[in-house]
């Protein structure tokens, strides 16, 4: 009975819930088991009511009134648990999500002074028929109901204090995280929020702070003026200094483009707090990022997995070629530097590990890596890049052609558009106006002579240092993404071959530590489920057993295909079977007895 006032449950580990740390919990465990080695007699009210006098008596030291507090927590935390589990799935809109409720539940438990308002309420009433525990799970669940009832969608877009810098900056960044948990990208992540910033005053005027809106009501639905005042706000101001470079690109926005946007970032912010499966892709086994796949656009100027396959063939023409580098590492080990030391999640050596069993210096090893493989597939990439595109025709057409009329963005478009928007702000002030609003010369030279008198040749001289100064910032950053782009190739492509080894050594074992670590990591179950399921009373012995035996069996496969022994190891090769185990199991296609 007494584990019920010392278990505090982990509802939200990833979230920073509960805000107990497990040395606490251990120190409320040790002290119910002194209670009940003196007081044995006692049953469930007692010790409810005992924890309950101690918080109301002021004589009571402040430490036994908080342990006092928390042994209450623990009391009513499993029953709330399922409590907001039940509630979860079957109230509306997103503050029925789970961790929301979680928070808005502590405020009432783990505040005490709160707390000891409904246990006086409890008392004073003399509830008869509902224990303590029953009384503070009505509360909970009025609690509940009616934050779900005063919440709405467009609450949840647009609570945010305009008048505090930092919240608006805050809230802007969450709404920004939840878009990019999305398919969103840019430009359009920069445009909604751009457009959902003049939209919050609007709305909040027109519909919040409205004298005819009844005070603690939910916030309304906005009415079509709000979207069409928001739209006006929004093109006025796109071309201005400082206003982002995304909001320049493309067409002007329309009040239906606004609503369905602000529709869009509500939806993004409802799914941001569910738990959502990560998309594998096929090829890497990593998770997909859809920036880094890129869109093809009506020319096609980089269709990456052509790039792909491209790379692969290079290198596997290195590969074959190794024996005819000038290396001082040994030519029957060179196939294992890429495989085992490359820098990617599961890695099996460091570069200084790995030289030290050459009897090589680090710098050995770091050089071959560059000079023999990555600067080879470098000059590859650039290679197709070149064959595909001249860059100051492509800054030409991107200029002239989509500036106005972009939807979606390519890799080299990314890298494009920041490079305009590391220009100088007056620079970039020109390219804006000059494509974005298709000023010509005298166009634009009375715009720029508001604030200071140009003649036509100074803009136009401007304007020259402008394309300049972007072909030269584009050509810097796009040779940064090629780089960075074979980096992150080679990273995928050896976690990919570490991946394959864990996963032949996988089948390899016997169907029963299959069906073991499955469960476990797979599945999720913990070690008393497992016995439950399997008729088996030392699962926990049966797992540790699998685990060995996974890692003796890819150790061996390390040893065949690259003729090395990692036995000296083996603590090193265990962290990395456990994060395999624990976070590519579940993705693999595995053919199970």
């Amino acid at each position: 009975m007494s584990d019920q006032f010392w278990t505090l449950y982990d509802f939200a580990e990833t979230s920073g819930y509960p805000p107990f740390k497990r040395l606490i919990q251990n120190r409320l465990r040790e002290r119910m088991a002194k209670l009940v080695q003196l007081h044995p007699q006692w049953d469930e009210s007692d010790y409810v009511d005992y924890f309950v006098k101690i918080l109301n008596d002021d004589s009571q030291p402040e430490t036994e009134k908080k342990l006092a507090h928390w042994h209450l927590l623990a009391y009513f935390d499993r029953d709330r648990c399922y409590l907001i589990w039940r509630s979860w799935c079957r109230l509306p809109f997103y503050a029925a999500y789970a961790e929301n409720l979680y928070a808005l539940t502590n405020e009432h438990l783990c505040n005490r002074e709160k707390l000891l308002q409904y246990l006086s309420k409890y008392q004073a009433n003399d509830y008869r028929g509902a224990n303590l525990k029953t009384y503070m799970l009505g509360v909970l669940r009025n609690v509940t109901r009616d934050h779900v009832n005063w919440e709405s969608r467009w609450h949840l877009l647009c609570d945010v204090d305009i008048n505090s810098r930092r919240k608006f900056q805050k809230a802007k960044e969450r709404l920004k995280a939840a878009l990019n948990n999305t398919a969103i990208r840019e430009p359009e992540i920069s445009q909604y929020l751009f457009a959902w910033q003049y939209f919050i005053p609007i709305y909040k005027n027109n519909r919040v702070y409205n004298p005819s809106r009844r005070e603690g009501g939910k916030w309304p639905e906005p009415e079509f003026s709000d979207f069409v005042a928001t739209a006006k706000d929004y093109n006025s101001q796109r071309f201005q200094p400082g206003a982002p470079l995304q909001v320049a690109v493309g067409a002007a926005v329309t009040p239906a483009m606004i609503q369905k946007w602000m529709n869009t970032c509500i939806d993004a912010l409802q799914e941001s707090d569910q738990i959502i499966e990560v998309p594998y892709d096929t090829h890497t086994n990593e998770p997909a990022d859809p920036g880094d796949a890129g869109e093809q656009d009506e020319e096609k100027s980089l269709f990456l997995p052509t790039v792909d396959l491209a790379l692969t063939g290079e290198l596997e023409i290195i590969e074959q070629n190794l024996d005819k580098t000038r290396s001082q590492i040994p030519k029957s080990y060179r196939q294992a530097v890429m495989a085992l030391c490359y820098p990617h999640r599961l890695a099996l050596l460091t570069q200084e590990q790995f030289a030290c069993k050459m009897n090589v210096h680090q710098g050995t090893v770091s050089r071959y890596i560059s000079k023999y493989v990555e600067a080879p597939l470098v000059e590859k990439f650039q290679q197709l890049n070149n064959e595909k595109f001249n860059p100051t025709t492509y800054i030409k057409t991107f200029l002239t052609e989509k500036f106005t009329h972009l939807h979606r963005v390519n890799p080299l478009e990314v890298q494009l558009m920041a490079a305009i928007a590391d220009l100088d702000a007056e620079l970039q002030h020109i390219l804006k106006l000059s494509y974005g609003q298709k000023l010509n010369i005298n166009e634009l030279t009375q715009t720029l002579s508001q604030n200071q008198p140009l003649s036509q040749a100074e803009v136009k001289e401007k304007l020259s240092l402008a394309h300049n100064q972007l072909e030269t910032r584009f050509l810097t950053l796009l040779k940064q993404w090629q780089n960075n782009y074979i980096k992150s190739w080679l990273k995928n492509y050896y976690q990919n071959l570490i991946q394959s080894g864990l996963l032949k050594s996988f089948e390899q074992l016997a169907s029963l530590e299959q069906e073991i670590l499955w469960l476990r990591y797979a599945q999720k179950k913990d070690v008393n489920n497992i016995e439950t399921l399997k008729s088996h009373s030392h699962a926990e012995q049966m797992l540790t057993q699998a685990k060995q035996q996974l890692q003796h069996l890819f150790l061996q496969w390390i040893d065949t295909n690259f003729s090395l022994s990692l036995e000296k190891e083996t603590q090193q090769i265990g962290v990395i079977i456990e994060d395999w185990l624990s976070t590519n199991l579940l993705y693999q296609e595995i053919q199970r007895n």
